[in-house]
């Protein structure tokens, strides 16, 4: 949920301004079904998906009755390969590609929600904050030794042999 997200970026010293704004990254880029599959299905599917663009995702992400999880899709269609705001325009119309960027609008706080809608409004608003949040984020120290690792692959722990 909303308050979730907040907590993991505020746990980081990042902002809900932060967290708004780096979500916007999510205007170029691809996912995997895998990754909002569980809003496309079941009995009840996620209601904060404008409804065709619900069932155009669902006929790109089923072969007859089973999920292909590895098909991708762009998370912004309008202008998948284009650095803008219009990732911010898909929210408002509940075309938010995966769940966590769909609740800053659908779903969001008073700040988040607002955030979205003053850089539907403010392109380079966006694009100023976006180098700062960044930068931000950067300087974010990540955890390692008995704390964290950092990963060689994203995707994967890192396996360390005792040899």
């Amino acid at each position: 949920d909303i308050s979730t997200l907040i907590s993991k970026f505020k746990d980081v010293g990042l902002t809900e301004k932060d967290m708004v704004t780096l979500s916007g990254a999510h205007t170029i880029g691809k996912a995997r079904c895998a990754t909002f599959s569980s809003r496309l299905m079941g009995v009840q599917p996620d209601s904060t998906i404008q409804t065709e663009y619900l069932t155009s995702l669902q006929q790109l992400c089923t072969q007859g009755f089973v999920i292909n999880n590895n098909t991708l899709t762009a998370l912004n269609l309008e202008t998948p390969v284009t650095f803008d705001n219009q990732y911010y325009a898909n929210l408002r119309s509940g075309e938010g590609l995966l769940k966590t960027d769909q609740l800053l609008y659908s779903n969001g706080s008073k700040t988040t929600r607002e955030l979205v809608e003053f850089y539907i409004q403010n392109q380079p608003a966006f694009f100023e904050n976006f180098k700062t949040s960044m930068i931000k984020m950067g300087n974010i120290q990540p955890l390692t030794g008995t704390s964290g690792e950092i990963r060689r692959n994203c995707k994967f722990i890192n396996s360390y042999s005792s040899a």
